[in-house]
């Protein structure tokens, strides 16, 4: 597994796709993903639970505020995807309940 994280790690570090990656290595495509599919989900149950201290100057503001940007957040076997200008506090939301479904279907 140890040798698989080092791959990743390159790729992720290189300019190159996966494809191009496993041909100049000589790895299997479907071995590639297998692996990364494996140490993510690793990763993942290593943070479950974990709190992120986020600083913000201006919490006031951040209430109203809605988020520009389109993103995907992951946690867990959860996925959501959010819209343009999705309000902060929807998403905080979102996020509870994320956290809140993890714990009840991960016992």
């Amino acid at each position: 597994m140890q040798q698989w994280r080092k791959y990743l790690k390159e790729r992720a570090d290189s300019n190159l796709t996966v494809k191009a990656f496993c041909e100049k290595y000589g790895l299997n495509i479907k071995s590639y993903y297998y692996w990364q599919k494996i140490i993510r989900n690793e990763a993942g149950k290593s943070l479950a639970g974990a709190i992120v201290p986020v600083n913000i100057s201006d919490a006031g503001s951040l209430k109203s505020a809605a988020v520009p940007v389109k993103i995907t957040i992951r946690y867990g076997n959860f996925c959501l995807e959010t819209q343009d200008n999705m309000h902060s506090q929807y998403l905080e939301e979102m996020l509870a309940l994320f956290i809140k479904m993890e714990h009840k279907y991960a016992r």
